[in-house]
């Protein structure tokens, strides 16, 4: 029954929730006002419904001050306080709060050790979490063990680091430098290196220039790279340190390429890698004169089709920035109608010359921080208490006001260095594509709801690929799943999503695929599946009888569509869903788009 907590602290955490709601009760009277005294004298009254609680928690956990959310901090250790399912929830209202407000629970929270202990994974990292957000000292020998841990799962590994970063102190800098040295996988010390830049920024950069000349191209550098991104002296930095070490070209290559990806064009870092790759530095921007022959070259040479696929690479983000068919990133302007509205020469200067006008909605912010972080991104709002921004990558930024030293205009994320890995006629075949969106044919806007952004299940266990799952293995595995599980796919401007590019090589792959439907009105929806492949289909954890055209009546919330698709070793295997409302029927529906 006490699964989320190891038996050897049962005993320990009774005796200390009695103790907790004795002090509850005798602090009740003396907490200064409160945003949500109302609410806080409801949950204290111990006769608020269950169905009740996590909207409140979580409303507590918004609002509240250091003794409220100490009131649910109390209850997230008393073992019979809170469901599973609303601890878990209440943990998460926690770690926002300390994050977004700078608001944390009043008094000592040593008991999160416990927890940091526990049998249940989702509390463990859950914990972890919140013993970094709110700095808790008493639990970094705990977070220590877990980081050097070569049986902790890597979610868990990388979350302990980052405790031990937002922490400090001498004991878990030397584990942050151990670890950059020793761990076994490069991505870990990779993480540690960048730990050290809130330490010693110069230490910081020696020990990723060491770990960046150990890499290969199989390693990703961008979460590295983008911690010092955020630091004002940090790409020279690391600049300096990378120019004492020898990278392998494909790994520089790599990491320039994210450098771009992200909108950054440091003329030290860009040198040096640039160097190391074997490429040319940054090109000053096209006169209009070039332009007008680049133009001239794309009416004569440039192909859509080919375009589309480049606009799909990986390594050029494309779509992380910019959406399609309401499919993609949101820090970009969406491209859908771009063609249909703007002229070639005006498309071309857009990619060539990317700060010549950008668009008011997505100028870009910079925010220098008390602790001396740089952060930059698309604005999304801002109160009194936090800014939210959306970063280059498409993450969720979120600064506490009060941290906030100085404010600045910054520079488009659109690339600007990024299309000399371009050859000539894949950049010609790039703005084709760009220039024929909106247009009449198969780069018109839809008007057929289409499903044009999956999650694809990053690593499916058997129990999803061996056979046709039961229900349960639905429930558990799927619908239960954690969100860092899956990855987003995104269908072609067309609808028909490329199952090549999710394939493991050219070898048979079963893929789980999940789309969202938004229903805002009951009624009944048609759904047509058009694929090359097997498919088994599960509306939420129903399953469908029909795999090709049916139809299914929703209630208005979002729902999932999972498809199970065993992808062939042929060339060009492809899937579409489309949906329509029957004759009739009273529903009100949207296709999930976004990043």
């Amino acid at each position: 029954m006490l699964q989320w907590c190891s038996r050897a602290r049962i005993g320990a955490l009774l005796c200390s929730a009695v103790m907790l709601c004795s002090a509850m009760a005798l602090r009740a009277s003396d907490d200064p006002p409160s945003t949500v005294g109302p609410l806080m004298k409801l949950y204290r009254s111990g006769r608020l419904p269950a169905e009740r609680q996590p909207t409140v928690v979580e409303m507590i956990c918004n609002r509240g001050n250091e003794h409220d959310l100490r009131v649910v901090f109390d209850n997230v250790m008393a073992l019979e306080a809170m469901t599973p399912e609303l601890r878990l929830k209440a943990m998460a209202g926690l770690t926002d709060a300390a994050l977004s407000r700078k608001v944390i629970p009043v008094g000592d929270l040593q008991g999160l050790a416990s927890l940091i202990e526990s049998d249940d994974a989702k509390v463990q990292l859950a914990a972890v979490r919140l013993a970094a957000a709110c700095r808790v000292e008493s639990a970094a020998p705990a977070l220590r063990q877990l980081a050097t841990s070569d049986r902790a799962a890597a979610e868990l590994q990388r979350a302990a680091i980052a405790g031990l970063v937002s922490i400090g102190g001498e004991a878990n800098r030397d584990a942050l430098l151990k670890l950059s040295d020793e761990a076994p996988g490069i991505a870990t010390r990779m993480q540690a290196a960048a730990g050290l830049i809130g330490v010693d920024l110069e230490l910081a950069a020696t020990q990723s220039a060491k770990v960046l000349a150990a890499a290969t191209q199989e390693d990703d550098p961008g979460p590295l790279m983008n911690a010092f991104f955020q630091r004002k002296e940090g790409p020279d930095q690391l600049a300096h340190a990378l120019s004492q070490q020898q990278l392998q070209i494909d790994v520089a290559k790599r990491a320039l390429r994210y450098m771009y990806s992200v909108g950054r064009s440091d003329a030290a870092l860009s040198d040096v890698l640039s160097a190391a790759a074997g490429v040319s530095s940054d090109d000053t921007p096209p006169t209009p004169e070039q332009v007008a022959e680049i133009v001239a070259a794309v009416e004569l040479h440039g192909n859509a089709e080919r375009g589309e696929r480049i606009f799909r690479r990986a390594d050029l983000s494309c779509m992380r920035c910019h959406s399609v068919s309401r499919a993609g990133g949101q820090v970009g302007p969406d491209l859908s109608a771009v063609g249909g509205s703007s002229p070639l020469d005006y498309v071309a200067n857009s990619i060539l010359n990317p700060n010549l006008a950008i668009k008011e909605q997505f100028v870009t912010r910079i925010f220098e921080t008390s602790d001396g972080l740089q952060l930059s991104g698309v604005l999304i709002d801002r109160d009194e208490n936090r800014i939210r921004l959306r970063d280059a990558q498409g993450n969720l930024v979120v600064i506490p006001t009060s941290d906030v030293e100085a404010e600045a205009e910054g520079p488009t994320m659109m690339p600007t260095g990024l299309t000399k890995f371009l050859t000539r006629d894949e950049l010609l075949d790039l703005i084709r594509f760009v220039s024929e969106l909106g247009k009449p044919g198969e780069y018109a806007v839809q008007t057929v709801p289409t499903m044009q952004r999956w999650r694809v299940m990053l690593n499916p266990p058997a129990e999803l690929t061996s056979s046709v799952p039961h229900l349960e293995n639905i429930r558990q595995f799927v619908l239960g799943s954690a969100e860092d599980a899956w990855a987003s796919a995104y269908g072609k401007v067309a609808g028909k999503l490329p199952l090549a590019e999710l394939r493991q090589g050219d070898q048979p792959t079963v893929l789980i695929l999940r789309g969202e439907l938004q229903v805002n009105e009951a009624g009944a929806i048609g759904v047509k599946i058009e694929s090359t492949e097997p498919v088994q289909v599960w509306i939420d954890e129903q399953p469908v009888q029909s795999e090709t055209e049916f139809e299914t009546k929703l209630e208005p919330g979002k729902h999932a569509i999972i498809l199970r698709v065993e992808v062939s070793s042929q060339s060009d295997p492809e899937l579409r869903v489309q949906f329509h409302r029957p004759a009739e029927s009273t529903a009100q529906f949207e296709v999930v788009g976004g990043a």
